[in-house]
């Protein structure tokens, strides 16, 4: 790992960072545990509204979602538990890449998935907590603005007389709580960075969120920009690589499988979210598609499966490039804030780590 220049040109990096089988499977298997529970949820949601499995099947198939709103009271708070779970997993798992990404920059090449999930466990709690305490303060606000709106309504004459002789303080109060708003914000961006880069507590994120909002706003605007354009082109050329490795299958297979395959295809694609634009190029190598036989109706379902699969790696490795940029943002941003190399630092996580590597080791020195 070549020595950081603390500024945007550090961005770069993230592409080939995030194409890490490490970081790579630990967003996959995120992505598995965040669908699962969400599908599970959201279908029972479904069930409750009276919908079959059979409907569900047909009118989701793998995919079950639903609009929010859409059902009754339990089924509503069905949905909205299977959204928070999905985020909450989602954070966890970036910050379980952002720890592995922390620890390949310090020159540790040897920190595994298992140790990140290690970490995970011991540090889930502060990655949610950091973002809810903020959210809090700012509901705190609000709450407030709410109950002088009461006030000034309940006392007759004196209420709207005090409202309009302290409007300049309760202004700005409220400017802060827009202050407040935008550090949420960056606490969601962040959070994952901060716990995953050095192992810091919930209170930790809130300082260091209201810290980068204040004295690295433009930074933070930027490079986070940047990062998602970079992101954003590192899934574009995977996916044109993915593309392209299926066209070749397509047109080498087809040549004998011809009509088995168009079938195989044709029932697979059904299992996709989302058809890419170049889907219509890969079966275009394939003759028109007829009736199933029992086996290829179970090979395009398994088929079907390995393309889904297919996709979520996609998703898993934009997940590792945004995960180890905003690692890096942390890091550059706290150099240029506070002047502090995080990268110099022998964190608990990482003594933790060797400990665990080397204990056994030790033991034995002291044993003989």
């Amino acid at each position: 790992m070549k020595p950081l220049y603390f500024d945007i040109r550090d961005l770069f990096q993230s592409i080939r960072l995030g194409w890490s089988g490490k970081k790579i499977w630990v967003g996959f298997r995120g992505l598995v545990v965040a669908y699962a529970g969400y599908a599970i949820l959201v279908g029972l949601a479904h069930l409750l509204d009276g919908t079959t499995l059979s409907q569900l099947w047909h009118r989701y198939g793998l995919f079950p979602g639903a609009v929010f709103g859409e059902f009754g009271v339990l089924g509503t708070c069905l949905h909205g538990l299977g959204m928070i779970f999905a985020l909450c997993v989602f954070f966890i798992s970036t910050s379980m890449i952002c720890k592995i990404n922390f620890q390949k920059i310090q020159g540790d090449d040897f920190f595994s998935s298992g140790d990140a999930w290690r970490f995970a466990k011991r540090h889930w709690a502060e990655v949610l907590l950091g973002p809810v305490a903020v959210l809090i303060l700012f509901l705190l606000f609000v709450i407030g603005g709410i109950l002088i709106g009461w006030l000034g309504n309940w006392i007759p004459v004196v209420g709207e007389v005090f409202f309009a002789l302290f409007f300049i303080p309760i202004f700005f109060v409220a400017l802060v709580a827009v202050f407040v708003a935008v550090v949420f914000v960056v606490s969601l961006l962040m959070s994952p960075a901060v716990v995953g880069s050095v192992g810091d507590g919930a209170l930790e994120v809130v300082i260091e969120s209201f810290s980068l909002a204040w004295s690295q706003p433009w930074r933070m605007v930027l490079y986070t920009v940047w990062l998602n354009v970079i992101a954003g082109v590192g899934v574009v050329l995977l996916g044109a690589f993915t593309m392209g490795a299926l066209w070749l299958i397509t047109a080498a297979c087809g040549l004998f499988m011809g009509d088995k395959l168009a079938d195989l295809f044709d029932l697979a694609g059904k299992y996709l979210f989302y058809k890419p634009k170049g889907w219509d190029a890969i079966i275009g190598n394939l003759p028109v598609p007829g009736s199933l036989t029992w086996s290829e109706i179970w090979a395009g379902r398994i088929l079907g499966l390995m393309l889904v699969g297919i996709s979520g790696i996609l998703l898993a490795y934009w997940q590792a490039v945004y995960a180890s940029g905003i690692s890096l943002i942390y890091v550059i941003l706290r150099y240029r804030k506070d002047g502090d190399n995080l990268l110099d630092r022998q964190t608990p996580g990482d003594l933790g780590h060797k400990q665990e590597a080397y204990g056994e080791t030790e033991t034995e020195t002291e044993t003989s």
